[in-house]
């Protein structure tokens, strides 16, 4: 174990970006540690691969405590901060080790966003002059892919116990595949989804970049738990829990409905539904959703008529977490996991 964490460090230290060889390999195990997840809780789809559902209801997992993670957005020291942080007087990375720990993340690992606006603004400006492998692209990447190495990492390391969902920023390619897919084009201050692309492509080649789509692809995009349920953005549409497992189907669109939910445009009654297609229809009054996706003033934010906590402030290092057995309270369950 402290030989991993070790390994995590490092890859936050560094001061280079990751090779071609060593990114590749761990791509290439990470991708297969998604594909080859035990059924037992990721079911297939109707063509036997990988299923979008995370079912973590039963009665073994319902005495775990979970850690949901919400949107990283290349924040590596926020991730290793959550392995260090300690409940019951034992690390999560310890937790993890033991087999008696969950950590689910809502998704959304590249891109800086607001804390890296003036380093995105300059980036541009070199971008738009034909330097696409620029200084300030090179910070920006070295933090998310720094952040893509300790996921695949803990990943492999921790196959059922450490989960990531898809979130919208999930689309290296920059592509429109909004029916099966989920993805749209994203920018928001100048124009990252294709500098990420572009960037990828000149500084690595092609095979990189499919591999980390690939990655994207094979990531789950909704999970299940004794009393709660958790997702990138909030379910802006009513779907069946098959249609969730079926995710990857063509003209499908429920991933589009789990990552790029704005606030108040979902349904009204969305999370009841889902409480009661993944959960069962004695979900009761402690059930509870956890999404991220857009930013909250203070710790958290409630919607559908206090069901669903939203729980992404990226000023702060905040993670909530779910005992066994103790109905979840945001006032004193989301905590700071920051080591100063």
């Amino acid at each position: 174990m402290s030989n991993l964490r070790t390994l995590l460090q490092s890859y936050l230290d560094s001061p280079d970006l990751p090779s071609h060889e060593a990114l590749l390999s761990l791509l290439e195990t990470g991708i297969s540690s998604l594909e080859g997840e035990n059924e037992a809780y990721r079911p297939r789809d109707s063509e036997g691969n990988a299923g979008g559902l995370l079912d973590f209801t039963d009665e073994k997992s319902a005495s775990l405590p979970v850690i949901v993670v919400p949107d990283l957005h290349g924040r590596g020291k926020f991730l290793l901060d959550i392995l260090d942080f300690e409940l019951s007087g034992e690390t999560v990375l310890s937790l993890l080790e033991k087999g008696e720990m969950l950590v689910c993340c809502v998704g959304d690992i590249f891109h800086s966003e607001n804390r890296g606006r003036a380093r995105w603004k300059e980036a541009f400006l070199e971008s738009v002059g034909g330097n696409l492998v620029n200084e300030a692209m090179k910070a920006e990447m070295r933090e998310n892919l720094s952040l893509l190495e300790i996921i695949l990492s803990l990943k492999s390391a921790f196959a059922s116990h450490f989960h990531i969902l898809k979130g919208n920023h999930e689309n290296v390619l920059n592509e429109n595949h909004r029916e099966k897919y989920g993805n749209v084009p994203f920018r928001k201050f100048c124009d990252e989804g294709n500098m990420v692309a572009e960037f990828l492509r000149h500084f690595y080649d092609d095979l990189i970049l499919h591999e980390i789509s690939c990655f994207e692809k094979a990531l789950p995009i909704c999970a299940s738990f004794s009393h709660f349920v958790v997702s990138h953005a909030e379910p802006a549409t009513r779907f069946s829990r098959e249609e969730i497992i079926n995710y990857h189907k063509s003209g499908s669109l429920v991933t589009f409905a789990l990552t790029w939910t704005a606030n108040d445009a979902a349904e009204d009654g969305t999370v009841a539904h889902l409480f009661t297609e993944l959960l069962g229809e004695d979900a009761g009054e402690n059930a509870v959703y956890f999404s991220g996706h857009r930013p909250v003033l203070g710790t958290y934010a409630l919607r559908q008529g206090g069901k669903l906590v939203q729980i992404h402030n990226p000023e702060i290092e905040q993670v909530a977490v779910v005992l066994p057995n103790r109905k979840f309270d945001p006032e004193r369950d989301i905590i700071d996991v920051e080591r100063k």
